[in-house]
């Protein structure tokens, strides 16, 4: 039965794209897979190097290179913890969208619910749980992370931010109707005003 599950785990695991998190919990191949099964499978794909543990439950496939496997960024991380909803936050956020020359020295992640525990170069900070619920973008995440810290760590003037917003607007990357349904979860009114009133520069209404 080990030998079967090991097989389903190789074939689902070679079926991921490259640059991929693979959750050890999204592989269990039914009634006939142990916990422990799927978890030694994995590792034996992580000892022949196929893939890299990331923390415990959380491995990554990434490009490989004749002095082993590229690992994944700090914010591909923070983001795969935490989960749909999750993205940039302070100074990680103003440097995602082009407001701010500076290289945090940490990675700040908003996470939707209770914050995970932070590791190695990465905090995470509690922010709304609908932001899950509506599966918002990191790039999403950063407009609204960016609206809460304004003006703060951010280098760029208002009028550059209003043109990287309509970037992303036009380009699709940012749904103004999700983020404005999920500005209205915030608890800062500044936040809500802030993005009426990019979406009044830009001619858009929520």
């Amino acid at each position: 039965m080990e030998t079967s599950t090991a097989a389903l785990v190789k074939e689902r695991v070679a079926a991921l794209p490259v640059r991929s998190f693979v959750r050890v919990r999204d592989l269990h191949v039914g009634a006939e897979s142990s916990s422990r099964a799927v978890e030694v499978a994995i590792s034996r794909l992580a000892g022949a190097g196929l893939v890299t543990s990331v923390r415990k439950g959380l491995y990554w496939k990434g490009p490989r290179t004749s002095k082993g496997m590229l690992p994944p960024t700090s914010a591909e991380v923070g983001v795969a913890i935490g989960g749909p909803g999750s993205g940039p936050s302070d100074l990680a956020a103003a440097r995602f969208l082009g407001l701010t020359t500076q290289v945090p020295v940490k990675m700040d992640v908003a996470v939707p619910g209770r914050a995970p525990a932070s590791v190695p170069g990465i905090e995470f900070h509690s922010r709304p749980y609908t932001r899950a619920v509506r599966s918002l973008k990191p790039a999403e995440v950063a407009v609204l992370e960016v609206l809460r810290m304004w003006p703060s760590g951010v280098e760029e003037d208002w009028e550059t931010l209003r043109e990287r917003v309509g970037e992303l607007l036009v380009s699709g990357v940012v749904r103004p109707d999700l983020v404005s349904a999920a500005v209205a979860d915030e608890h800062t009114p500044a936040v809500r005003g802030r993005w009426r009133e990019l979406l009044d520069g830009l001619a858009l209404s929520s």
